[in-house]
């Protein structure tokens, strides 16, 4: 059986797939899945045995799919050439099933079942997107998934990203190393982990004190980023795609939370721990009880 998974988000969207691609795993041992998604992100799910194969989502002949449809139009050539096409199961996250994907969808895969499903769910939804996406696909009768097991590096750093893809998501970069040099008090190594983002986002008096009082690993690939993730301790970051990233490979994370909903979007993990703070979040510079209570959390999850 021969599954395929059209998707197109951020890499924790794409992360929040894993819960669903273990399902179906599950529910059909046997079968292929492939990721339609970003090359990157695709490439990484593969990586982490969440998917036998991963093509790229901004291909021009899957681009063309969102265009307008014609019944009429010869389907042999530039359509049919996508190599995922003849899948047996088609889900799809990026069309309503109403539109001119879904029309080119059912004209070019006739062999497939095809289901359509919304990949965020709306703010006043009560539960985890997990649960949102098999509610939507009830007809599959997909088991809940399995969890990896807890990742235990006793000897290794305490992995911090203080990065996040919206600034808005970000715990102030002060509070991170105020947490880090206690850390560091108990004997806890610390390293940072600044990626792009980031180092375009601090300024070079933040980033050259980082450099000077710790370890900071700079620009890593995401496919070496997991290795990474895996030899620390334990990760503390914001709510971010490198978070649910290291939850998601059973390493022990502490997860700050600002504007976004844990209960929907918390990271999926064997050993999570959550902390949202009140009030202004991105103001909160130096915030005494917040730094205490974030330092709190991951002694215990250092254990």
């Amino acid at each position: 059986m021969k599954i395929t998974v059209v998707h197109q988000g951020a890499l924790g969207d794409t992360l929040l797939l894993a819960s669903l691609l273990v399902s179906l795993q599950m529910r059909w041992p046997k079968a292929q899945r492939t990721l339609v998604t970003r090359c990157s992100f695709g490439r990484l799910m593969v990586k982490l045995g969440l998917a036998e194969s991963a093509f790229d989502a901004d291909d021009a002949r899957h681009s063309a799919w969102f265009g307008p449809y014609q019944a009429s139009a010869d389907v042999s050539g530039v359509h049919t050439s996508l190599p995922w096409v003849d899948s047996d199961l088609l889900l799809s996250a990026v069309s309503s099933g109403t539109d001119a994907w879904a029309a080119h969808a059912r004209q070019v895969c006739k062999r497939s079942h095809i289901l359509f499903y919304s990949p965020r769910p709306g703010p006043d939804y009560p539960h985890h997107v997990t649960t949102f996406h098999r509610e939507q696909l009830a007809p599959l009768q997909l088991p809940p998934p399995v969890l990896a097991d807890c990742v235990r590096c006793r000897h290794g750093p305490l992995l911090i990203q203080p990065g996040s893809g919206g600034w808005e998501k970000c715990w102030p970069l002060e509070n991170f190393i105020q947490v880090a040099h206690a850390l560091n008090e108990s004997g806890i190594r610390v390293e940072f982990l600044m990626g792009e983002v980031e180092l375009e986002r601090f300024s070079r008096h933040d980033i050259a004190r980082l450099d000077r009082e710790f370890a900071v690993h700079r620009n890593i690939p995401l496919m070496h980023v997991v290795d990474l993730v895996k030899a620390s301790r334990t990760y503390l970051g914001n709510d971010s795609g490198i978070t649910h990233l290291a939850a998601w490979a059973g390493v022990r994370v502490v997860a700050i939370f600002g504007p976004s909903s844990a209960v929907q979007w918390r990271p999926v993990g064997p050993q999570v721990q959550i902390y949202q703070p009140e009030g202004d979040f991105v103001a909160q510079y130096g915030a005494e009880k917040d730094c205490q209570q974030v330092f709190k959390l991951v002694l215990e999850q250092c254990g």
